[in-house]
């Protein structure tokens, strides 16, 4: 599916299920700033021209800045981004050019790889891995992500396989 095609089908989900009007173009300014990196092109059109959250798998992609209706546990992705701040990460924890985009519930997210052109796809499950493992590339990308969604496979990709760790 092509960019275009993958926010055609986004914009009809968004009209379908009233989500709120794009985010401000501010916004996504001062999230690239304090990731360091540009958001990836794809990401950036869906908030920036077709809705600020809600879309994607269970409708739970947090919006950019806070509408008023929260799709996580979380206000937005800018109130996280400034909670964390531009300070280096501790090694179990994601890298600063990756920023949250959905949780699964029970501390479990999707992150989106601002470093990527294609925005590459990072996992965070730290209930049923050990701290060195609890951050992981997935096998997708975001567009790859949305178009499966879009196409109805509704199933979460398992984790790939662990390398021998006694801890995991």
């Amino acid at each position: 599916m092509t960019e275009d095609e993958i926010i055609d089908r986004v914009r009809v989900f968004a009209q379908e299920h009233r989500l709120p009007p794009p985010a401000p173009a501010e916004a996504v300014v001062e999230l690239e700033a304090i990731v360091g990196w540009p958001m990836p092109n794809l990401l950036r059109r869906l908030y920036l021209e077709v809705a600020n959250g809600g879309f994607g798998p269970s409708s739970r992609v947090l919006s950019l800045t806070d509408t008023g209706q929260w799709y996580s546990d979380e206000e937005s992705l800018l109130q996280l981004a400034r909670a964390f701040g531009p300070a280096e990460p501790e090694p179990s924890h994601p890298a600063r050019q990756t920023v949250p985009l959905m949780t699964l519930g029970c501390a479990v997210w999707w992150f989106v790889d601002f470093s990527t052109r294609e925005g590459r796809m990072w996992g965070w499950e730290p209930n049923a891995r050990c701290e060195q493992h609890c951050f992981f590339p997935e096998r997708f990308t975001v567009a790859q992500w949305l178009t499966d969604w879009l196409d109805g496979n509704r199933a979460f990709p398992e984790p790939p396989p662990l390398t021998d760790c006694p801890d995991c």
